[in-house]
């Protein structure tokens, strides 16, 4: 009824009996190698799994402040856009203030088209520039 095997490993020569205690401790010696890989597997598995997610979350958070920089930036430079726009719109609202006053008016066309009041002499002052053209020429 039972079997003999032989098995050659080089330094042993022994023959394994065939009967139902050897066979259940080989099959429970068999499913404890397969649990122990099982194991190894989750465990790979389990501790694999959190670094990818890590890294992939760690990817994301940096792409977000790559992105978050780039607007920040743009944010800076519209609010300077905005400064220099409100200073110029703070100056045209001056401009316009000014143009409403009838003397800045009379005193811009006597300064730009050499108009007088009556009794006024006007008298043309070369500029320093003029004066520089003409000793060239």
């Amino acid at each position: 009824m039972s079997r003999r095997h032989s098995s050659n490993d080089g330094q042993q020569n022994f023959t394994k009996l065939d009967n139902d205690y050897v066979r259940n401790t080989d099959k429970a010696i068999n499913h404890k190698i397969q649990s122990r890989k099982r194991k190894m597997r989750r465990i790979v598995f389990f501790a694999i799994m959190p670094v990818v997610i890590i890294a992939f979350l760690l990817n994301i958070l940096l792409h977000q402040n790559e992105t978050l920089a780039a607007k920040e930036k743009k944010m800076d430079e519209a609010n300077q856009h905005l400064s220099v726009l409100k200073e110029e719109h703070d100056s045209l609202k001056l401009k316009i203030k000014q143009l409403e006053d009838d003397e800045y008016i009379a005193k811009l066309l006597r300064k730009e088209y050499f108009l007088s009041e009556e009794g006024e002499i006007i008298f043309i002052i070369p500029d320093k520039k003029d004066k520089k053209d003409k000793k060239d020429d």
